[in-house]
């Protein structure tokens, strides 16, 4: 049975184990090694208003969320800055479940929006689509190497 939740401390470290098993493989074929992981993870939980939500089952972590919420002219929003699920349990049920609780919580504190970035025709665009997510078609994500 998968229980959702708030991340508890004792959760990093398989959320970390799970970002590098899921990144490293197909379709994104990253090369994260631990120690960056949880360099990068733990960055977001030292945001302030950081919020995690773990998907669970047993003691090993399925999935989760992490993002900050943040001010905006609108009203506050959540920004997603990371959300993975176990290659083998995608389609399972466990990202709407992750989604739902993310959105009760949210509503819970009087958040507005929920926000993101992810890559285009990569099937988190269409999950989240799915969701109700669209695209801002005058927003431009823009980057340089500077190395």
């Amino acid at each position: 049975m998968i229980s959702v939740r708030s991340l508890a401390p004792e959760d990093l470290q398989g959320c970390i184990r799970l970002y590098r098993d899921v990144f490293n493989a197909e379709p994104w074929n990253d090369e994260w090694t631990e120690e960056r992981v949880t360099e990068y993870l733990t960055d977001f939980t030292n945001m302030p208003r950081f919020k995690g939500i773990v998907a669970v089952q047993g003691d090993a972590i399925q999935g989760f969320i992490f993002g900050s919420v943040k001010k905006w002219w609108q009203g506050d929003e959540f920004f997603i800055n990371e959300m993975c699920v176990r290659t083998d349990k995608q389609r399972s049920g466990i990202g709407t479940s992750l989604m739902q609780y993310l959105e009760q919580v949210m509503k819970e504190e009087d958040v507005r929006n929920l926000a993101l970035l992810t890559d285009r025709g990569m099937s988190a665009e269409f999950f989240y689509k799915k969701y109700g997510f669209e695209e801002i078609s005058r927003i431009m994500f823009l980057a340089k190497d500077v190395k």
